[in-house]
């Protein structure tokens, strides 16, 4: 089960616009350390080995369109409820394989063990039965293969500070756990975490003002995410144990 959410909630505003345009370069910039971690896990498979890459809540198809770009020799394939959003994406995207459908309750529709990267950026905390995706996830993947997590963090400094005026505090978010509960159960669900950390503090509202941004998004762009455990949203890169 998913907690519920308006279909189209995650279409972007004033598309072709400046605002537009900004907001597509933000997330470039932004997208940047999945961008890394797909690189690096590229540099450990066998040369022209093709990977199959399933984006879980792709919603309007950000991060496949960057991927398509980035990656000329990865299959793409998009999973989402929400069919305006899917079909946004399929305007933007010209290779990847999108599918209607739900990622929770373990029924991923896709084969065991046929693909090489599951990514799932705030989509967790949506979900009833995380431990089970996670499980599903494991399902899917080819030993070895890899998991890319993002999850808001209700242990961070902005949730903290905060208190219930916290942006993590909605009501589709279900399943708000602290790092290391997270860490917990991705090993339980057959998972050698390589890679953990949590982001910035963009949660404290007063640090969206300029000057203060910067020492803010400057860091973030440049390392993604650091180990430490106090960030608005707990980052987690995980392989596929054997067996």
């Amino acid at each position: 089960m998913t907690a519920s959410i308006k279909e189209g909630s995650y279409l972007p505003e004033n598309d072709g616009s400046f605002k537009g345009w900004w907001f597509r370069s933000y997330l470039r910039l932004a997208y940047r350390i999945w961008r890394r971690a797909l690189k690096r896990f590229l540099r450990g498979r066998p040369s022209g080995t093709r990977i199959r890459l399933l984006d879980c809540g792709c919603g309007p198809g950000f991060l496949l369109r960057f991927f398509e770009e980035w990656f000329r020799d990865v299959q793409l394939i998009g999973v989402d409820l929400d069919r305006l959003s899917l079909r946004y994406a399929q305007r933007q995207i010209r290779a990847a394989s999108l599918i209607r459908a739900s990622v929770s309750g373990g029924g991923l529709p896709i084969a065991d063990r046929s693909c090489d990267v599951v990514v799932a950026l705030h989509v967790v905390e949506h979900l009833a039965e995380p431990d089970a995706f996670l499980r599903d996830a494991r399902r899917v993947l080819a030993p070895g293969g890899m998991i890319m997590l993002a999850t808001p963090n209700p242990a961070g400094v902005g949730a903290r500070k905060m208190g219930h005026r916290w942006k993590g505090i909605r009501e589709d978010h279900i399943a708000l756990r602290p790092p290391a509960t997270w860490r917990a159960s991705v090993e339980a669900a057959g998972f050698t975490v390589r890679r953990e950390g949590t982001t910035g503090v963009s949660g404290i509202p007063l640090l969206h003002r300029t000057p203060l941004a910067l020492l803010h998004w400057v860091p973030l762009l440049i390392w993604g995410f650091f180990p430490w455990r106090h960030g608005e949203a707990y980052v987690c890169l995980a392989t596929a144990s054997e067996g």
